[in-house]
């Protein structure tokens, strides 16, 4: 729970740097609607969904980071399994 609360407040602080970084291309309500009201909907809309899609690539990234973990662990689990295997062979001059 607690990493969930931790990406919802890192998707909606990049939401946020996202906004102000856009700030000046929107500051004079010249390139849509004229009416401050459709200006308001339109910039809530568009911070949801960007805290939405923040907040998902976080989740998938952590998801993409675990599966590489389990998989070097699983490729280092393998690979001590062989090696305990040839110094076995090795020990008994390759006699079963």
């Amino acid at each position: 729970m607690a990493q969930r609360l931790i990406d919802l407040t890192i998707a909606i602080l990049a939401s946020i740097v996202s906004f102000l970084l856009s700030w000046p291309y929107f500051r004079n309500f010249e390139y849509w609607a004229e009416s401050r009201a459709m200006w308001l909907v339109y910039f809530v809309v568009g911070f949801l969904l960007a805290v939405y899609v923040f907040y998902v690539l976080l989740r998938i990234t952590r998801t993409l980071f675990e599966h590489d973990a389990l998989d070097r662990a699983d490729t280092a689990a393998g690979v001590a399994r062989n090696e305990s295997g040839a110094d076995a062979n090795r020990d008994t001059g390759g006699r079963s």
